[in-house]
């Protein structure tokens, strides 16, 4: 393999000439033709885009659940204090499930339904939002997905919320390494029961949501023990408290995690269980069960194929997450945009609005585009999820751990420009986007550490990429477009000195050329992380972990690159199916979301000889004049978020003088 790559490198170098050799003479970057105004047709359509082309029953989902919101209970009451916010939260979430809107059998029947219910209440209340996840998503999924139909009989309850849930799998000793989990259940044989303990203080269960106060059934991960054979982590169903007077059952000792940055409303608890005994039928048992006769019985031999198949059944968590944070990114770039409208300074006669200013226009348009490719790349895996079958399971589980790291980071940094973008005003918590960035900032770590995850696509693509050199049965089609795009072809046509320092706007803004470049890096990454393991087991005797572990830093770079080159590919195939009248400005955001990711990484492109610096230079003013273009759209663009005006509570986003002119106002 690396031979005739080798022999490729060597014929691509004799194409290539001295990076300062001189500059080739272009057409200036300043004839970018004149975008379509987006009326309100346009909008629409952007607005069904965004929502993933919604059925008739989605979009009355959402439509229902607005409408609820508009109620008083879901007015923001930024004086309570936290037990006063943990009530509240607990009502609105008791009156959701009234509406009787979501139904855990539809779970996975009707998964965009679910999505659309859930990031929804993002644009209300992050705790009301989190504390409806663990509901429906976490304790009901993992009730839906992990057992079988003897567990139906409890679906009513939990959407009726008579059964408030939690979903008991992280421990103080292990979060991540969930096969570390050491909590037991060992199956009594006389009494048909399962004793569910916890052997020691790094065993508890902690940082469960609803487990502080208000839970009353758990969903219990624990190591299987039947005839002293353990056969490895299950999910049980314990009650741990009493509904009707709210103590703690017998064997049950539950503590409240206390304060937090964020999430007030949600009562994040500790548990311990002290031999607690829980009938047979309560073993969630899609994976695994103990027979009438006390043998164990599993439909996956393999414990470690089990386990895995366990883990991607809940995926569906994954997804959500990542489409709340989408939504958390719209309603800080909404209330950011329609602010710098508005607000003035400096400058004379007359004060510039701050969307005038480039630096301004910097700071929030290219976050704007990047909102549009990873809420299209999110739906597009919302999508596969809904219709997955066995043979991609892994695939959208690969896609899941991706795009959750990657649209919970992009949440992170949007709020938080946008944040400082409204300067002292977004400090003020009516405003909104601080108090939404500390209460979603937990996303960066539940439903998975991002940087675990990524480094499980990384692993994918490793175990992929060798397929293709040993004939092996591949698990994923996660290469399968770099292959066909014929990475040999961009790896010597961008080899050559005269491609490496065009710099014409129609080289520059041709998204078809841009996706080359992230083919390239991720093709080359692939490469030298192969390389870079070999090196290290080979020559400096390493275990696999030790090497795994010193190639870390290689190992986030090619899953991001691969995250983002299919970003690029679905905002291109969105385009492709999009109406004639929004195509331009479409697009426009896929150029400049490919040329700010190059400009983030331009060293490793340098470094990389792919780019020579004059390049590097024109892709900086196209970036400026892209962002200049964008400067009338910007309003609309923000509009086909969709968010309704009696969630868009934020003065600053409105009229923010006549608010702040009355003094009862904050």
């Amino acid at each position: 393999m690396d031979s005739a790559l080798g022999r490729i490198e060597n014929l691509a170098h004799h194409l290539e000439i001295n990076d300062t050799a001189a500059p080739i003479t272009t057409a200036s970057v300043g004839h970018i033709a004149a975008l379509p105004v987006l009326d309100k047709d346009k909008v629409a359509r952007l607005k069904l885009m965004l929502l993933a082309h919604p059925s008739d029953e989605v979009m009355e989902t959402r439509r229902q659940i607005m409408e609820v919101m508009k109620e008083p209970l879901f007015t923001p009451q930024l004086y309570a204090t936290i037990p006063e916010f943990r009530e509240i939260t607990l009502q609105r979430v008791k009156r959701l499930a009234s509406s009787n809107i979501l139904k855990l059998d539809e779970l996975m029947t009707k998964f965009r339904k679910f999505v659309m219910f859930q990031d929804s209440l993002v644009y209300c209340d992050m705790s009301m939002a989190v504390k409806s996840s663990v509901q429906w998503g976490l304790f009901g999924g993992s009730v839906a997905c992990l057992g079988t139909e003897r567990h139906r009989s409890y679906f009513t309850a939990i959407d009726t919320a008579e059964m408030l849930g939690c979903f008991a799998l992280t421990e103080l000793g292990h979060g991540s390494n969930v096969k570390g989990v050491e909590t037991t259940a060992t199956y009594d044989e006389a009494t048909k029961e399962f004793v569910i303990h916890t052997p020691q203080d790094t065993a508890q269960k902690i940082w469960i949501g609803n487990a502080a106060q208000h839970g009353t059934h758990a969903t219990v991960f624990a190591n299987l023990y039947v005839r002293g054979a353990s056969h490895g982590l299950h999910p049980f169903l314990v009650a741990i408290r009493d509904p009707a007077t709210g103590k703690t059952l017998k064997g049950i000792t539950a503590a409240d995690c206390g304060p937090k940055m964020g999430l007030d409303g949600v009562d994040n608890g500790r548990l311990w269980f002290d031999n607690v005994r829980v009938p047979g039928e309560n073993l969630l048992n899609k994976f695994g069960d103990v027979d009438a006769r006390g043998n164990y019985t599993t439909p996956i031999a393999n414990p470690n194929v089990r386990f895995n198949a366990m883990l991607e059944a809940l995926i569906g968590g994954r997804v959500t997450v990542s489409s709340m944070a989408m939504n958390a990114s719209k309603m800080g770039l909404e209330i950011a945009i329609k602010y710098a409208l508005q607000r003035r300074q400096f400058g004379a006669p007359k004060e510039e609005l701050l969307i005038d200013y480039l630096s301004h226009q910097r700071r929030l348009f290219p976050l704007v585009a990047a909102t549009y490719a990873y809420g299209i790349s999110v739906n597009y895996v919302a999508g596969r999820f809904a219709n997955r079958d066995e043979r991609d399971a892994r695939d959208v589980f690969l896609l899941a751990c991706g795009f959750k790291a990657t649209a919970t980071w992009h949440r992170a940094r949007t709020l938080q420009i946008c944040r400082e973008a409204c300067g002292g005003m977004g400090f003020a918590a009516s405003n909104k986007i601080g108090v939404l960035r500390n209460d979603a900032d937990v996303d960066l770590t539940y439903e998975g550490d991002n940087t675990v995850l990524m480094q499980a696509v990384a692993k994918a693509l490793l175990v992929e990429f060798k397929s293709y050199f040993t004939g092996s049965k591949r698990i994923t089609g996660m290469l399968s477009y770099t292959y066909a795009k014929g990475h040999i072809g961009i790896f010597l046509r961008n080899k050559n000195f005269y491609v490496k320092r065009l710099h014409t706007e129609a080289h520059l803004l041709d998204a078809e050329m841009l996706l080359d470049a992230f083919i390239y890096r991720e093709f080359k990454l692939l490469r030298m992380v192969v390389k870079s393991l070999r090196s290290k087991v080979k020559n400096e005797k390493m275990t696999g972990a030790k090497a795994w572990n010193q190639s870390l830093d290689l190992v986030q770079q090619l899953a991001t690159a691969y995250v983002e080159r299919v970003t690029i590919e679905r905002f291109l195939d969105e385009i492709q199916k999009s109406d004639d009248g929004v195509k331009p400005i479409l697009n426009l955001m896929c150029i400049l979301f490919a040329l700010t990711k190059i400009e983030d990484d331009m060293g490793w492109f340098l470094s990389n000889k792919y780019f020579a610096p004059v390049k590097a230079q024109a892709i900086n003013s196209a970036i400026n004049k892209i962002c200049g273009m964008m400067r009338e759209h910007a309003l609309p663009l923000v509009e086909a978020f969709d968010i309704p005006a009696h969630l868009m509570t934020a003065p600053i986003a409105n009229d923010y003088i006549a608010h702040y002119s009355n003094p009862k106002n904050y």
